[in-house]
């Protein structure tokens, strides 16, 4: 009597592998955007703050000019909206954060449980979920950062979709060069370094002149300190956030996916559901 795997099988066993996924990255998302909130209240938004004050009172001194040489009757565009400060500031920035956690789990998982396939599933965990994060947190913020570093409010910039253009570009061949060097061989690894330094090599935009030359000389020099201190705390943020997103996901995939993938050591072969035939 010979049996067959029902066709129903597949589809469910897919089904639970793609909610399970997606659970896997919500979860993910939650605990790594927590912890990048959590570090960028105490380090980042004081600094975002600091140069709001400045750069409100630029804006101010800018508008009461531009109003005394102009004609008094002309239109105000109305404000676009934006989260008032205190509770409501903090509650959607949080979200935002987690949002974007766990848009990158949703990259991160499939990553991971495809390598932890590779190798037998025996490399998913929380040692190869941190080297992980630490390779996102490079090829997300850090490389791209060499050539442009993270901006404060009231910091004069190049166009915006110059400036996302060269970060897609420098995030694709920081991925790329990281990939080429982990698993390919013999000659190909030789590619790592010009795709490194691709985007350099076409150049990042940047202003002319200092990034606050709109400011008053005193209020320059304060931006300046805390541009480096926001670049510091930034990069600090997002290396906790990779961190956490990269070890929990290598716990997730080898506990929550690894099983469904058919390819645990202890779980043996994929449940088959089996028909008579004939």
């Amino acid at each position: 009597m010979a049996s067959a795997v029902s066709p129903f099988f597949f589809v469910e066993e897919s089904e639970m592998l793609f909610r399970r996924l997606f659970l896997c990255a919500l979860l993910a998302g939650l605990c790594a955007g927590l912890a990048y909130s959590a570090i960028q209240r105490l380090q980042v938004i004081p600094a975002i703050a600091a140069a709001e004050v400045f750069e409100s009172a630029v804006e101010s001194k800018e508008q009461t000019d531009h109003h005394m040489s102009t004609m008094p009757l002309h239109v105000h565009e109305a404000p676009a909206w934006e989260p008032a400060d205190g509770t409501q500031r903090i509650f959607w920035t949080v979200i935002a954060n987690v949002l974007g956690a766990t848009g990158f789990a949703l990259l991160l998982i499939p990553a991971l449980a495809w390598w932890d396939r590779q190798r037998d599933s025996k490399a998913a965990s929380l040692r190869s979920g941190l080297i992980w994060g630490a390779a996102g947190w490079l090829s997300f913020f850090a490389w791209p950062a060499i050539g442009m570093r993270p901006e404060l409010p009231g910091e004069a910039a190049d166009a915006l979709q110059a400036r996302q253009i060269w970060w897609l570009l420098a995030v694709v061949c920081a991925i790329a060069g990281l990939a080429v060097l982990a698993f390919a061989k013999g000659k190909w690894c030789l590619l790592t370094l010009p795709l490194l330094m691709l985007p350099f090599v076409a150049g990042a935009p940047q202003v002319e002149g200092s990034p606050f030359g709109n400011f008053p000389a005193e209020a320059a020099t304060q931006m300046l300190v805390l541009k480096s201190r926001f670049v510091v705390a930034t990069a600090i943020a997002s290396a906790v956030q990779w961190l956490v997103l990269g070890g929990v996901c290598g716990v997730l995939v080898a506990r929550w996916l690894r099983p469904l993938m058919g390819s645990a050591p202890d779980a043996g072969v994929m449940r088959t559901v089996e028909q008579p035939l004939g």
